[in-house]
């Protein structure tokens, strides 16, 4: 973080709580509560889902692609509403349809009701919930953006970490009606208060600067340094930047290559002959070893350029996708597990991280909404990709190569995208 070099967080008022780690808390909380609609969640459905009904997997798959890549269209408006208005609002209202979608799907008798349900699940996700972390957090931290990313993120891992094992559970001993309904609660009960009752849209505000500085203190003689001056591109300007369309040609490949992971992982391992119980763990223990490696990798971020930790993040993710082509027991899928949860608790906090970084905050939820129609066009054809390579070949193999080859090239992406000067624009 180039542009904050030498600027430390405030001391003398350290016994005042500032809000922006509230901010983090109700983020966090959010996230968890969205990862019911994530696709390790949504994969353990599969299964149950198509034996029933006599889907193919591309069908069951295809409404939550076309969800996504409407998602992606609406974050051209959710993105600059954010940044006008604050997300409390929009937050609220898609926490409130998220959990009514799950419960309804509960109910689900015929192909058009799974199709109606998980496009507007997956729109609501794609547009808002992985939109907020990355806007809000640059709104309330500068030095500190790291931690706070790391923390905010935190709960989606948790989620990722509860919700399948909680949905394998209730399959074992009940049913996959009673495991959507069920999930739609502790979305109402988990976060609907907390985004209505908590969120802001930036410290300013509220009398406050980001890292928690008091705005009557920035600028006077105490000895204390000024709030770094931070670069401040206009969606216009981001547009003439090539680092731009480099990164977001490489977390469009992101979003393809774990997208199509993450849905189809519990069916691959279960088609290889990994157990259900040892599929599950393998899900979970991904998410676990994210979690400390987010929170090191936020630190991290604060002290070493974030393209590089980028970059990283996808040679490590291409190296463990090679090992999940080998994978045919309890023990590599474990060791997939590890390895894939440390690459992604990487990238997924410091890709939140970058865009504000190389473009400001002035404008982030703008600049992002431009890139999330190709991002998540990207998300959408991931799973159902490997599932259509499923149901030609009976396999995985072809589309999780590509997805190894994939990540190679976003990481070279991440290393040509230059840090843009204002100038530039």
């Amino acid at each position: 973080m180039q542009e904050t070099e030498g600027y430390r967080p405030p001391t003398r008022r350290r016994k005042r709580w500032f809000y922006g780690w509230t901010i983090v808390i109700v983020l966090s909380v959010i996230s968890f509560a969205g990862g019911v609609e994530t696709n390790p969640v949504l994969g353990v459905f599969q299964g149950p889902m198509t034996d029933e009904f006599g889907w193919s997997r591309a069908i069951y798959t295809l409404p939550m692609s076309i969800g996504s890549f409407m998602g992606g269209l609406a974050s051209l408006i959710v993105g600059p509403l954010m940044d006008r208005y604050g997300s409390r609002i929009i937050m609220t209202v898609a926490i409130a349809l998220m959990g009514l979608t799950f419960v309804l799907m509960g109910a689900v008798q015929e192909l058009w009701h799974h199709f109606a349900l998980q496009i507007l699940g997956r729109t609501v996700i794609a547009s808002t919930f992985f939109m907020v972390i990355g806007v809000v957090i640059p709104k309330w931290f500068i030095v500190m953006r790291g931690r706070a990313g790391a923390l905010a993120n935190l709960g989606q891992r948790l989620g990722q970490i509860a919700f399948p094992v909680m949905v394998e559970r209730i399959l074992v001993t009940g049913s996959w009606r009673t495991a959507w309904v069920a999930m739609g609660v502790t979305v109402w009960a988990s976060s609907l208060l907390p985004a209505l009752l908590f969120l802001r849209r930036q410290p300013e505000d509220h009398g406050m600067l980001p890292d928690g500085v008091d705005i009557r203190d920035a600028g006077r003689g105490s000895g204390r340094r000024a709030p770094p001056v931070e670069v401040a591109f206009d969606r216009r300007m981001a547009l003439r930047s090539a680092a731009f369309y480099l990164i977001a040609a490489a977390v469009s490949i992101q979003s393809f290559v774990t997208t199509s992971i993450h849905f189809h992982w519990y069916s691959y391992l279960t088609d290889v002959g990994v157990s259900s119980e040892a599929a599950v763990i393998s899900l979970s223990l991904s998410p676990l070893i994210s979690m400390p490696v987010s929170i090191a990798a936020g630190l991290a971020a604060e002290r070493v350029p974030v393209q590089r930790l980028m970059a990283v993040s996808y040679y490590f993710m291409a190296a463990s996708i090679a090992l999940f082509l080998f994978t045919d027991n309890a023990l590599l899928s474990y060791a997939f597990g590890l390895l894939f949860g440390t690459a992604t608790g990487i990238l997924f906090t410091v890709m939140n991280i970058i865009w504000a970084d190389y473009f400001g905050r002035a404008s982030i939820g703008g600049i992002r909404g431009m890139v999330s129609p190709v991002h998540m066009f990207s998300n959408s054809m991931g799973p159902l990709a490997a599932a259509w390579s499923h149901d030609l070949t009976g396999s995985y193999i072809l589309v999780f190569t590509i997805s190894a080859v994939l990540s190679a090239v976003g990481g070279t992406l991440v290393l040509l995208a230059r840090r843009p000067r204002l100038t530039d624009g």
